[in-house]
């Protein structure tokens, strides 16, 4: 009998990644989830129990060299060679651009893009030696359709758009395929628990605070009705990982792809306008801060 084909999932301590880590293991893969504190294990340990399934923990700070490094390591002597990865692991800063500071910047980009580059960079030697396998990155609809109030967080997943296209040109020619993940809004503690805010951001004499606060009621009013659910991502991935002819886009959820459809049949610059327009009105127009 054949060895199950071992993927790490990178963020699986809760949310996207652990259900996404769970959901690969009943499928019948081996499944190193790894997170950056294995301290945070107690949810996936229960579930694991509760569905009966095994995964591997590891540690794994994608943040941080060596740790990548040894993570990468232990996987393939425990397993042999990988078969795939799950880029999951990511931050989201909230604010406006001027609020938001280079450090909490580039904190985001660390971990969202730079952080995918050096996981990847770690497996992909051992796929391209393989002759096979499949690199899965979680992107976001807010890598194709920005929002105000998010600039730090798309950037981030706007960069790992062109990362993933370019990688797909150069990995199929070693046999590996290369797929973008991209849902919606999902429940999950990065709205919860996990949520940050610039510090600025929240400085009531700020610029910006008016519409950002707005921003953040209607935000969490869309995350309290989203009926996307990180099930939903999980076969997604799971679609990446197991279909003969991956896609290269996995876009999640009937609101991202309603818009996506909707930018794609106006002319022009059509869709940009009518975007901007509906957006402006929902945070109140235009009116300065401190303003009636």
């Amino acid at each position: 009998m054949a060895a199950p084909l071992s993927v790490l999932v990178t963020g699986a301590s809760s949310g996207i990644g652990l259900e996404t880590a769970l959901h690969l293991a009943e499928r019948g893969f081996r499944v190193f989830a790894t997170m950056r504190n294995p301290h945070r294990r107690a949810r996936l340990d229960q579930e694991a129990a509760r569905r009966a399934v095994e995964v591997d923990v590891l540690s794994l700070d994608v943040t941080d060299p060596e740790s990548v490094r040894a993570a990468v390591a232990a996987a393939v002597e425990r397993a042999g060679p990988l078969y795939g990865v799950v880029n999951n692991a990511g931050v989201q800063v909230r604010g406006y651009f001027e609020d938001v500071a280079p450090e909490e910047m580039r904190e985001v980009f660390e971990t969202n893009l730079f952080g995918v580059m050096a996981v990847t960079r770690a497996v992909l030697p051992h796929l391209r030696e393989a002759g096979r396998g499949r690199i899965v990155i979680i992107g976001s609809i807010g890598g194709r359709i920005a929002s105000p109030g998010l600039a730090a967080y798309c950037a981030s997943k706007f960069g790992l758009e062109g990362f993933a296209e370019a990688l797909a040109l150069e990995a199929k020619l070693v046999g590996v395929d290369v797929s973008l993940v991209e849902p919606g809004i999902v429940k999950t503690d990065i709205w919860g628990a996990n949520l940050r805010q610039a510090r600025k951001a929240l400085d009531p004499a700020g610029p910006y605070y008016r519409w950002f606060s707005r921003g953040e009621a209607l935000a969490q009013r869309l995350v309290a009705a989203a009926p996307t659910r990180p099930l939903d991502v999980a076969r997604a991935v799971h679609h990446a990982l197991s279909a003969r002819r991956p896609r290269a886009r996995y876009v999640v959820g009937y609101r991202p792809r309603l818009l996506l459809a909707l930018r794609a049949c106006l002319p022009g610059e059509s869709f940009e306008r009518l975007y901007a327009a509906v957006v402006t009105r929902q945070l109140g127009g235009g009116e300065p801060a401190g303003g009636a």
